[in-house]
């Protein structure tokens, strides 16, 4: 029965492994970038403001006396939450990290300076540190939303006297669970049209995914080529209300649209699967193909 996917089959799984092979190495970027400078005084009312981003760690050295405050500028939004790493010495500054709970501008003081006293505040943009957050938050579990469209070849539900069944058209919805990197699973519903017979059915299914092939296009954004098997369930198939059932295997390519190679965000894919109907009146039109198209949002 899957003779005729033989040939689609191989040629995406040779695409695959081409995809697999253009994987490039992260670097490991471990610098950090110094973004400000300035001393401060007991009887200075210095105040700096600095856009900081929410996505980005800072790392702050203080030498000399005082409390680092990173107050948001914007009425009513929470300031920066700032965490002590090291005391520092005699010949070693202070050493903190902050952390923008909302992306703006933010007023950079320094205050509990005595009187007399000069104190010096670095702030660095620590590069490697926010790359390891992203990585790890990138390869957590996520939940998200799947919407589609498209078509489906030519099988029959019911026998309808030889009429055409080609040209039926597809729509589906689903929850889309990441459970890590490189597998996942969509639970949801889809509703196909059969032109021939003069009615539609709408499915429940479950979609279990596994990524085999990973590369990155479009100015380092990621590509994903994954292998499906879906198991369908008819809720509402026609007047006779038929229980049938479909299992589908196929390939899903998925084209993420955020930038530094991450999954989650908004992301567009193309699915193709090979599918046997069950538990149906007809006894030959049983195989087809799907061709569907979408996006696809992991927040």
């Amino acid at each position: 029965m899957w003779s005729r996917a033989t040939p689609v089959l191989a040629l995406l799984t040779m695409a695959g492994a081409r995809l697999a092979a253009q994987i490039p190495t992260p670097s490991r970027d471990s610098t950090r970038v110094l973004v400000l400078e300035h001393r401060f005084t007991s009887d200075s009312s210095d105040t700096l403001v600095l856009t900081l981003d929410r996505s980005l760690v800072y790392q702050v050295e203080i030498t000399g006396p005082g409390t680092p405050v990173f107050q948001a500028a914007r009425r009513g939004q929470l300031s920066g939450f700032v965490v002590p790493l090291a005391e520092g010495g005699v010949d070693q500054p202070r050493r903190f990290e902050v952390y923008a709970v909302r992306s703006g501008l933010h007023r950079i003081l320094l205050t509990d300076i005595p009187s007399g006293a000069v104190a010096t505040l670095r702030l660095y943009n620590a590069i490697s540190l926010a790359r390891h957050i992203e990585e790890r938050r990138d390869r957590a579990p996520a939940v998200g939303i799947q919407v589609g469209g498209g078509i489906h070849g030519g099988y029959r539900l019911d026998p309808t006297g030889g009429a055409d069944p080609r040209g039926g058209s597809d729509a589906e919805g689903c929850v889309l669970v990441e459970a890590a990197n490189r597998v996942g699973a969509c639970l949801g519903f889809s509703r196909q049209a059969f032109p021939d017979a003069g009615f539609g059915v709408t499915w429940a299914f479950l979609e279990e995914r596994t990524r085999i092939a990973t590369s990155y296009f479009l100015g380092g954004r990621r590509t994903d080529l994954a292998i499906s098997l879906r198991l369908s369930t008819a809720l509402a198939a026609g007047p006779r209300g038929h229980k049938a059932n479909l299992l589908s295997l196929g390939l899903l390519l998925t084209q993420r649209l955020a930038s530094k190679g991450h999954r989650r965000g908004l992301s567009i894919f193309l699915s193709w699967q090979h599918t046997r109907l069950g538990n149906a009146l007809e006894t030959e039109l049983l195989d087809s193909n799907r061709l569907i198209a979408g996006f696809a949002w992991v927040p």
